[in-house]
């Protein structure tokens, strides 16, 4: 692939290490191993097609499986290990699974149902991510993140976004990152914690609420406050920051 190539992984149910590095290609490390014991019957096909197509690699897996019945014990360990150029982006979708995402420096597009998701490291300028149940970790990001997570926790350190879109269900989203002047900023949160550490620039943030606690450190100002909207500002900056609550606590902090 080339070093500023796409991967597009579609898999189901594995561990997946992703890595960049100098390299010029992919290394691509598959491990699954079944194991039973007692009565099992049934059918497990598992295949797995790759594809070049200029320049992109497309790894997809084409699996099917049935029982009639076990008695005994089933346990799969499936591990997918890729090594590839630090240019390159991702785009993977999921049904279960864990992903750990170190040093890849293009954009990342990520769908998964159920799994948590890790980065490291990645110093791309678009991140979007959709996930029914599970967990999201970032050490660093900036440019564009885009969030849609049903139930599942975010926390993103050192972060210089200029453009957050985040609709969070049912959970946690705890984010440290600079504001833009020009910057988006739009939060939903219906239950949880949104907690906002702003560690360059400032700017007003609006938040509309129904039955929310907010909190702000002595760096904001308070503007506007009623039963269902708060509005406060911060100094040094006239980015626009969005926030809608139902019963989610907000917490406003500047480093």
């Amino acid at each position: 692939m080339s070093p500023q190539g796409t991967i597009e992984l579609t898999s189901s149910d594995a561990k997946v290490f992703v890595t960049g590095s100098t390299r010029s290609n992919v290394h691509l490390k598959i491990d699954r191993v079944v194991t039973t014991k007692g009565l099992y019957v049934g059918r497990d096909e598992f295949a797995i097609e790759i594809n070049d197509e200029g320049g992109n690699l497309k790894i997809r897996e084409n699996s099917s499986s049935y029982s009639t019945g076990i008695v005994g014990y089933y346990n799969e360990d499936y591990e997918i290990r890729i090594e590839a150029p630090l240019g390159a982006s991702l785009v993977i979708k999921g049904d279960d699974g864990d992903y750990s995402i170190t040093q890849i420096n293009g954009g990342i597009s990520m769908s998964v149902d159920d799994g948590n998701i890790e980065l490291t490291g990645c110093k791309g300028s678009h991140f979007a991510f959709r996930l029914d149940d599970g967990d999201l970790r970032m050490d660093e990001g900036k440019g564009t993140l885009e969030l849609n997570i049903d139930d599942g926790d975010v926390e993103i350190k050192n972060g210089q976004f200029k453009t957050i879109l985040a609709d969070i269900d049912d959970g946690d989203f705890i984010i440290e990152t600079s504001l833009a002047d020009d910057g988006k900023y739009n939060i939903r949160a219906q239950d949880g914690l949104v907690s906002m550490m702003v560690s360059g620039g400032g700017g007003q943030f609006d938040i509309r609420h129904d039955d929310a606690r907010i909190v702000a450190d002595e760096g904001f100002s308070m503007k506007e406050e009623s039963e269902t909207y708060t509005a406060l500002a911060l100094p040094n900056g006239t980015a626009n920051v969005q926030i809608r609550t139902d019963d989610a606590k907000v917490r406003l902090e500047k480093r």
